[in-house]
């Protein structure tokens, strides 16, 4: 489809969600674009950007704008990235493969996920130097470490470290629908799957998703997972990451401006503000409700990444503007790939530069450095 016609078709995240919504059984929507409880906090996520208000200078001058930005020392050609996603093969098969081929198109970072159903090693082939890796804390301290050296061995600069899931989250949705791992295709799934044919042909052509990144330990354990969550990162857990990762240390998942002025001060090199996308705890304030308490307790130079509730460019220059240097989005690029398959994430990517390039254009704002300190 000619890529003019695809952005006259889908030139937002919300006719994506609701193409996805069409093309995936409701179990696996469900599992995509749920939160936890009441779905409290997903709800206040979107609400609290669609809610903040940018002023327009119409009366300033240059040309632009310029959406290029540096962080951790590289530059990227724009002021975001693809969030971390765990069982992404479950929506779509190959989906951040694909995602990793379009961020490397796009020059931004992906962060590759501990869950992925992509191997560590494949994103960092796919991505190159636009490669993170997100690593879950593991009780089996033999894991973690291979985790960290493979992701050494594969030339990832970037490790964030999530810290938001001493347990999980109580996902109702998920748990009204039975949703396991493994999955069980009980009579209801099996129906459900029935009515997707165009997903059920996809995923029967690559097998039940796995966690590409813990095969390797399988021949240590029976279990499905092989290494389980160790949960909670106390302090001197959260000490010892800073003196074995020799890159970039990231700590993704605060929301207390205490908490991040302590992980500034143990020498992690950034925070992503996060509450996972409403899927842990349904009382969780907004990740953007947070940040310009989080960004006043750490300082105007310490690098800021915002994730949870972004769905468009133009929330990306409202997470900027609200005291953020960069932008994780992960619903809305798997929102692509579900509804358009692989060529949705080279989709998504156009689509927020464009209504970011356009957002800037309307702020009369010339460049992302303006942005940080914009004054509505």
């Amino acid at each position: 489809m000619p890529e003019t016609r695809l952005m006259q078709r889908f030139p937002s995240s919300a006719y994506l969600e609701r193409r996805a919504r069409q093309r995936l059984p409701g179990f696996v929507f469900d599992y995509l674009q749920g939160g936890s409880g009441r779905q409290s906090a997903l709800l206040r996520n979107t609400a609290a950007f669609e809610q903040m208000e940018l002023a327009p200078r119409y009366f300033n001058a240059g040309d632009g704008p310029d959406l290029s930005t540096s962080l951790f020392g590289q530059g990227y050609r724009l002021p975001f990235g693809v969030a971390p996603i765990g069982l992404d093969g479950l929506v779509w098969p190959g989906a951040v493969a694909a995602l990793a081929r379009a961020a490397k198109a796009a020059g931004c970072p992906i962060a590759a996920s501990t869950f992925a159903t992509s191997s560590l090693e494949e994103v960092a082939r796919l991505a190159g130097d636009m490669a993170w890796f997100q690593l879950y804390p593991f009780s089996d301290e033999a894991v973690e470490q291979s985790l960290m050296q493979r992701a050494t061995e594969a030339g990832y600069k970037v490790l964030l470290v999530t810290v938001d899931v001493p347990v999980g989250g109580r996902r109702e949705l998920d748990m009204h629908n039975g949703l396991s791992l493994p999955p069980k295709l009980g009579p209801r799934t099996l129906l459900d799957i029935m009515r997707r044919p165009h997903w059920a042909l996809s995923s029967a052509r690559r097998g039940v998703p796995a966690f590409s990144n813990l095969e390797p330990y399988r021949r240590h354990s029976n279990d499905y997972l092989p290494a389980k969550i160790a949960g909670r990162v106390p302090w001197a857990r959260l000490k010892a990451y800073r003196q074995r990762w020799p890159g970039t240390l990231v700590v993704k998942g605060v929301l207390s401006a205490e908490d991040a002025l302590r992980c500034r001060d143990l020498g992690v090199d950034g925070i992503v503000v996060s509450n996972h996308g409403g899927r842990q705890l349904d009382a969780c304030p907004s990740s953007l409700a947070v940040l310009p308490a989080v960004r006043q307790a750490v300082g105007p130079d310490f690098p800021l990444i915002l994730d949870s509730g972004l769905r468009s460019g133009l929330d990306v220059a409202r997470g900027i503007a609200a005291g953020a240097d960069f932008a994780l989005l992960g619903r809305t690029f798997m929102y692509g790939v579900a509804a358009l398959g692989p060529a949705g994430a080279d989709h998504v990517m156009r689509m927020l530069e464009d209504e970011l390039n356009n957002a800037m254009q309307m702020l009369c704002c010339p460049d992302i450095a303006g942005l940080r300190h914009w004054q509505g």
